[in-house]
């Protein structure tokens, strides 16, 4: 005997929203990871000094970042790259001639974020190591200020 279709016994089409919800929760920690790397990578002790007018860098891919830290107290800097604290500027050569031979870039260039409180004695000691790594491309990071 044959079975009769009736609309009571109509199929359902569910949608599964567990394996969704697994996705978008991935997709969430993905970008919030790679957002934050780059914030890892700057140091917030460093107070940039201020500028009226200056150049906003498009490109961002090819850059090694050096941060210059001041502390009053001891009249020192701290240099940092990334979380590393290099105790010798002289230390940097080696770091930034890797990083250039690494990054195959033709604009690779350093990033200076010198605190505006440090001396250019101290300034001028990361620009030789950056001279002594061969790297003809060298930027200061300001804030624009206000009028």
């Amino acid at each position: 005997m044959k079975k009769k279709w009736t609309a009571e016994e109509e199929e359902t089409c569910a949608l599964q929203m567990g394996p969704m919800m697994d996705c978008v929760f991935l997709l969430i920690l993905y970008f919030v990871s790679v957002s934050t790397i780059d914030m890892v990578r700057i140091s917030k002790d460093v107070h940039l000094p201020g500028t009226h007018q200056g150049i906003v860098e498009k490109d961002e891919s090819g850059r090694f970042i050096v941060d210059i830290e001041w502390n009053e107290g001891l009249y020192e800097p701290t240099y940092k790259v990334g979380v590393l604290d290099v105790g010798d500027p002289l230390n940097l050569t080696p770091m930034i001639e890797k990083s250039a031979k690494l990054s195959k870039n033709p604009s690779f260039r350093v990033v200076l974020r010198a605190d505006r409180r440090v001396p250019y004695e101290f300034t001028q000691q990361v620009m030789a190591a950056v001279a002594a790594a061969n790297v003809p491309n060298m930027m200061f990071s300001t804030v624009e200020k206000e009028n």
